[in-house]
């Protein structure tokens, strides 16, 4: 490798790994939709939840949208996920009454309806807030 070639992959180097570095420390409130259980009388979400804010949250609660089968919109309501303090992972659990779970295809996080104790409130939290999914529907926000 010519010293020039090698000049210019050290500075691509220092430059994208100062970015992947970046990106790793930005901190994140993350949600993961973990796995759906069926019930009796309909369907348990499991939530896996992350706070690597820098910040304790007193309250995190979600306006979350369920999507049928079809698509469309079968149930908006908010998830109290309660506290999440910092640099722990929770898991907290939800059952959704009415559908099976193979009725629902898609899980939508709609709004951050409440973030108290985080610096910048709702807003500065929704910018914060990261998904990830290891169910068999859609998730994300």
């Amino acid at each position: 490798m010519s010293f020039s070639r090698f000049i210019i992959a050290s500075l691509a180097a220092a430059v994208f790994g100062a970015g992947a570095a970046a990106a790793e420390d930005k901190p994140s409130i993350r949600l993961e939709l973990n796995n759906l259980e069926d019930l009796s009388a309909g369907c348990r979400f499991t939530f896996v939840s992350a706070n690597s804010a820098g910040h304790d949250i007193e309250k995190a609660a979600f306006e979350v949208a369920f999507f049928n089968a079809d698509g469309l919109v079968d149930k908006l309501t908010t998830l109290n996920f309660g506290q999440l303090q910092d640099g722990r992972t929770v898991v907290r659990q939800f059952e959704i009454p009415g559908s099976k779970c193979d009725g629902y295809s898609r899980v939508l996080i709609n709004a951050v309806k409440s973030c108290d104790g985080f610096p910048g409130g709702v807003d500065a939290c929704e910018a914060a807030l990261a998904t990830a999914n290891k169910s068999k529907i859609e998730f994300g926000a």
